[in-house]
Protein backbone atom coordinates (compact mmCIF):
# COMPACT_ATOMS: atom_id res chain seq x y z
CA UNK A 1 0.00 0.00 0.00
CA UNK A 2 2.99 2.46 0.74
CA UNK A 3 4.52 1.34 -2.54
CA UNK A 4 1.17 2.37 -4.05
CA UNK A 5 0.55 5.83 -2.39
CA UNK A 6 4.16 6.89 -3.11
CA UNK A 7 3.52 5.97 -6.82
CA UNK A 8 0.13 8.21 -6.47
CA UNK A 9 -2.35 6.28 -6.04
CA UNK A 10 -4.00 8.86 -2.77
CA UNK A 11 -6.89 6.28 -2.43
CA UNK A 12 -4.50 4.05 -0.24
CA UNK A 13 -4.18 6.52 2.48
CA UNK A 14 -7.34 6.64 3.12
CA UNK A 15 -7.38 2.55 2.90
CA UNK A 16 -4.46 2.62 5.62
CA UNK A 17 -6.57 4.78 8.19
CA UNK A 18 -9.66 2.47 7.33
CA UNK A 19 -7.36 -0.64 8.57
CA UNK A 20 -6.02 1.53 11.71
CA UNK A 21 -9.20 2.40 12.50
CA UNK A 22 -11.16 -0.72 12.86
CA UNK A 23 -10.76 -3.46 15.87
CA UNK A 24 -12.20 -5.85 13.80
CA UNK A 25 -9.29 -5.94 11.10
CA UNK A 26 -6.19 -8.43 12.28
CA UNK A 27 -3.82 -6.91 15.24
CA UNK A 28 -1.13 -7.48 12.83
CA UNK A 29 -2.22 -5.92 9.89
CA UNK A 30 -3.10 -2.68 11.81
CA UNK A 31 -0.15 -2.57 13.28
CA UNK A 32 1.75 -2.79 9.88
CA UNK A 33 -0.76 -0.02 8.37
CA UNK A 34 0.11 2.30 11.83
CA UNK A 35 3.76 1.82 10.88
CA UNK A 36 3.10 2.98 7.31
CA UNK A 37 1.26 6.19 8.02
CA UNK A 38 3.98 7.27 10.10
CA UNK A 39 6.43 6.89 7.29
CA UNK A 40 3.84 8.58 4.90
CA UNK A 41 3.42 11.22 8.17
CA UNK A 42 0.39 12.84 6.26
CA UNK A 43 -1.60 14.46 9.31
CA UNK A 44 -4.89 13.12 7.61
CA UNK A 45 -3.96 9.77 9.96
CA UNK A 46 -3.90 11.70 13.41
CA UNK A 47 -7.52 10.90 14.55
CA UNK A 48 -6.94 7.08 13.60
CA UNK A 49 -3.73 7.04 15.24
CA UNK A 50 -4.82 8.75 18.38
CA UNK A 51 -7.94 7.02 18.79
CA UNK A 52 -5.96 3.72 18.95
CA UNK A 53 -4.26 5.00 21.95
CA UNK A 54 -7.56 4.74 23.72
CA UNK A 55 -9.10 1.11 22.51
CA UNK A 56 -8.88 -1.22 25.58
CA UNK A 57 -6.60 -3.76 24.80
CA UNK A 58 -4.20 -5.88 27.17
CA UNK A 59 -1.78 -5.79 24.31
CA UNK A 60 0.68 -2.98 23.33
CA UNK A 61 2.50 -3.22 20.53
CA UNK A 62 -0.43 -1.48 18.35
CA UNK A 63 -0.40 1.54 20.57
CA UNK A 64 3.59 1.72 20.63
CA UNK A 65 3.28 1.92 17.18
CA UNK A 66 0.61 4.74 16.75
CA UNK A 67 2.95 6.73 19.63
CA UNK A 68 6.16 5.98 16.94
CA UNK A 69 3.95 7.80 13.88
CA UNK A 70 2.66 10.35 15.69
CA UNK A 71 6.01 11.37 17.05
CA UNK A 72 6.73 11.40 13.21
CA UNK A 73 3.62 13.30 11.75
CA UNK A 74 5.04 15.89 14.41
CA UNK A 75 1.30 17.51 15.62
CA UNK A 76 1.02 18.71 19.55
CA UNK A 77 -2.29 17.79 19.24
CA UNK A 78 -1.60 14.20 19.94
CA UNK A 79 0.41 15.04 23.67
CA UNK A 80 -2.40 15.47 25.57
CA UNK A 81 -4.00 11.80 24.76
CA UNK A 82 -0.54 10.23 25.13
CA UNK A 83 -0.32 11.97 28.68
CA UNK A 84 -3.97 10.23 29.05
CA UNK A 85 -2.21 7.11 28.21
CA UNK A 86 0.19 7.09 30.44
CA UNK A 87 -2.14 8.42 33.30
CA UNK A 88 -4.08 4.78 32.35
CA UNK A 89 -0.88 2.88 32.14
CA UNK A 90 0.01 3.38 36.08
CA UNK A 91 -2.99 0.90 37.26
CA UNK A 92 -1.60 -1.71 35.59
CA UNK A 93 2.18 -3.16 35.15
CA UNK A 94 2.69 -1.46 31.72
CA UNK A 95 6.12 -0.16 32.00
CA UNK A 96 6.89 -0.78 27.69
CA UNK A 97 4.44 1.99 26.82
CA UNK A 98 5.63 4.60 29.14
CA UNK A 99 8.89 3.47 28.05
CA UNK A 100 7.72 4.34 24.15
CA UNK A 101 5.62 7.04 25.12
CA UNK A 102 8.33 9.30 27.15
CA UNK A 103 10.85 9.90 24.41
CA UNK A 104 7.65 10.59 21.76
CA UNK A 105 6.90 13.53 23.98
CA UNK A 106 10.51 14.46 24.06
CA UNK A 107 10.07 14.60 20.23
CA UNK A 108 7.02 16.14 19.96
CA UNK A 109 8.18 19.17 22.25
CA UNK A 110 6.60 22.29 23.21
CA UNK A 111 5.00 23.33 26.79
CA UNK A 112 2.16 20.93 27.46
CA UNK A 113 4.75 18.15 26.62
CA UNK A 114 7.20 19.53 29.39
CA UNK A 115 4.42 19.85 32.13
CA UNK A 116 3.87 15.96 31.46
CA UNK A 117 7.11 15.26 31.76
CA UNK A 118 7.68 17.12 34.72
CA UNK A 119 4.68 14.91 36.30
CA UNK A 120 6.28 12.02 35.01
CA UNK A 121 9.48 13.05 36.58
CA UNK A 122 7.41 13.83 39.88
CA UNK A 123 6.19 10.71 40.13
CA UNK A 124 8.78 8.81 39.52
CA UNK A 125 10.82 10.39 42.46
CA UNK A 126 7.59 9.78 44.62
CA UNK A 127 7.52 6.39 43.79
CA UNK A 128 11.22 5.64 44.40
CA UNK A 129 11.07 7.65 47.79
CA UNK A 130 8.25 5.36 48.37
CA UNK A 131 10.21 2.47 48.04
CA UNK A 132 13.12 2.99 50.00
CA UNK A 133 11.51 4.82 52.75
CA UNK A 134 10.38 1.40 53.59
CA UNK A 135 13.97 0.56 55.07
CA UNK A 136 13.88 3.49 57.12
CA UNK A 137 16.10 5.25 55.17
CA UNK A 138 15.79 7.28 51.70
CA UNK A 139 18.40 7.48 49.46
CA UNK A 140 18.37 10.13 46.78
CA UNK A 141 17.85 8.95 43.13
CA UNK A 142 20.57 10.60 41.84
CA UNK A 143 23.06 11.99 44.56
CA UNK A 144 23.31 8.61 46.52
CA UNK A 145 22.79 10.42 49.89
CA UNK A 146 20.84 8.77 52.60
CA UNK A 147 18.60 10.66 54.60
CA UNK A 148 15.91 9.50 57.57
CA UNK A 149 12.44 10.01 57.07
CA UNK A 150 12.70 13.23 59.54
CA UNK A 151 15.21 14.76 57.87
CA UNK A 152 13.46 14.17 54.82
CA UNK A 153 9.86 15.63 56.04
CA UNK A 154 11.77 18.48 57.09
CA UNK A 155 13.32 19.33 53.37
CA UNK A 156 10.09 19.89 52.25
CA UNK A 157 8.82 23.25 51.75
CA UNK A 158 5.72 22.58 53.86
CA UNK A 159 5.41 20.19 56.62
CA UNK A 160 4.01 16.88 56.11
CA UNK A 161 3.97 17.32 51.94
CA UNK A 162 5.18 13.95 51.34
CA UNK A 163 4.52 11.80 53.85
CA UNK A 164 0.30 13.10 54.70
CA UNK A 165 -1.20 13.72 58.38
CA UNK A 166 -2.76 10.37 58.54
CA UNK A 167 -6.09 11.41 59.20
CA UNK A 168 -6.39 14.14 57.31
CA UNK A 169 -4.60 12.79 54.36
CA UNK A 170 -3.03 15.55 52.33
CA UNK A 171 1.12 15.18 51.32
CA UNK A 172 2.31 13.73 48.14
CA UNK A 173 2.03 10.16 49.18
CA UNK A 174 -1.58 9.01 50.30
CA UNK A 175 -2.45 6.61 53.36
CA UNK A 176 -1.22 3.61 51.05
CA UNK A 177 2.12 5.56 50.43
CA UNK A 178 1.31 5.65 46.57
CA UNK A 179 2.21 9.02 44.67
CA UNK A 180 -1.67 11.38 45.29
CA UNK A 181 -0.91 12.49 41.11
CA UNK A 182 -0.36 10.81 38.01
CA UNK A 183 2.07 11.62 35.34
CA UNK A 184 -0.93 14.04 33.39
CA UNK A 185 -1.30 15.69 37.07
CA UNK A 186 -4.59 14.55 37.99
CA UNK A 187 -5.57 12.41 41.20
CA UNK A 188 -4.26 8.95 41.62
CA UNK A 189 -6.76 6.32 41.51
CA UNK A 190 -5.96 2.68 42.68
CA UNK A 191 -2.81 2.50 41.55
CA UNK A 192 -1.30 -0.88 40.46
CA UNK A 193 2.09 -2.49 41.46
CA UNK A 194 5.51 -1.29 41.18
CA UNK A 195 7.78 -1.83 38.49
CA UNK A 196 11.45 -2.41 38.17
CA UNK A 197 11.82 -0.16 35.15
CA UNK A 198 10.78 3.30 37.55
CA UNK A 199 15.05 4.73 37.14
CA UNK A 200 14.85 3.37 33.31
CA UNK A 201 11.07 5.71 32.92
CA UNK A 202 12.72 8.30 35.31
CA UNK A 203 16.10 8.70 33.11
CA UNK A 204 14.16 8.75 29.57
CA UNK A 205 11.66 12.06 31.12
CA UNK A 206 14.67 13.58 32.10
CA UNK A 207 16.75 13.06 28.75
CA UNK A 208 13.00 13.93 26.91
CA UNK A 209 12.82 17.47 29.08
CA UNK A 210 15.91 18.20 27.67
CA UNK A 211 15.20 17.10 24.50
CA UNK A 212 12.26 19.77 24.59
CA UNK A 213 14.65 22.86 25.58
CA UNK A 214 13.56 26.26 26.19
CA UNK A 215 9.67 25.49 26.49
CA UNK A 216 11.19 23.20 28.96
CA UNK A 217 12.61 26.17 31.02
CA UNK A 218 9.62 27.66 31.35
CA UNK A 219 7.26 24.78 32.37
CA UNK A 220 10.13 23.74 35.12
CA UNK A 221 10.45 27.12 36.73
CA UNK A 222 6.73 27.63 36.70
CA UNK A 223 6.43 23.92 38.43
CA UNK A 224 9.10 25.02 41.31
CA UNK A 225 7.23 28.10 41.43
CA UNK A 226 3.55 26.65 42.02
CA UNK A 227 4.08 23.55 43.68
CA UNK A 228 5.76 21.83 46.68
CA UNK A 229 8.91 19.59 45.80
CA UNK A 230 11.13 17.08 47.59
CA UNK A 231 14.85 18.16 47.62
CA UNK A 232 15.50 15.24 44.91
CA UNK A 233 13.19 16.64 42.75
CA UNK A 234 13.66 20.12 42.98
CA UNK A 235 17.38 19.04 42.06
CA UNK A 236 17.02 17.08 39.28
CA UNK A 237 15.02 19.89 37.82
CA UNK A 238 17.50 22.89 38.42
CA UNK A 239 19.95 20.23 36.78
CA UNK A 240 17.81 19.83 33.66
CA UNK A 241 17.67 23.92 33.69
CA UNK A 242 21.59 23.91 34.02
CA UNK A 243 22.05 21.80 31.10
CA UNK A 244 19.43 23.53 28.95
CA UNK A 245 21.32 26.46 29.78
CA UNK A 246 24.21 24.80 28.35
CA UNK A 247 22.97 24.02 25.37
CA UNK A 248 21.53 27.42 24.41
CA UNK A 249 25.02 29.08 25.36
CA UNK A 250 26.70 26.91 22.93
CA UNK A 251 24.06 27.52 20.25
CA UNK A 252 25.13 31.49 20.57
CA UNK A 253 28.36 30.87 20.63
CA UNK A 254 28.27 28.71 17.40
CA UNK A 255 26.15 31.61 15.96
CA UNK A 256 28.44 34.28 16.83
CA UNK A 257 30.97 32.24 15.38
CA UNK A 258 33.15 32.18 18.46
Amino acid sequence: MQEAYEAGDTKQLQQLVKIVSRPDYPYATRKKAAEVLGDIGDPVALSALIAVLSEYDQRTTLKGAAMVSLGKIGDRSAVQPIGRLLDRSLSEPKSELRMAAIPILGQLGGSEAAVVLINALSYYDLMTLRDEQRSGSVKGAFTGDETDLRALRDSLRGPMELFGDGALGGGLLGDSNMPRITMFGTPMQNPGPIEKTTAQERSLAHKSLVKIGKPAISAIQTYLDDRNATTTLKKELLSIVEELKEVQNGEKSIQSGI
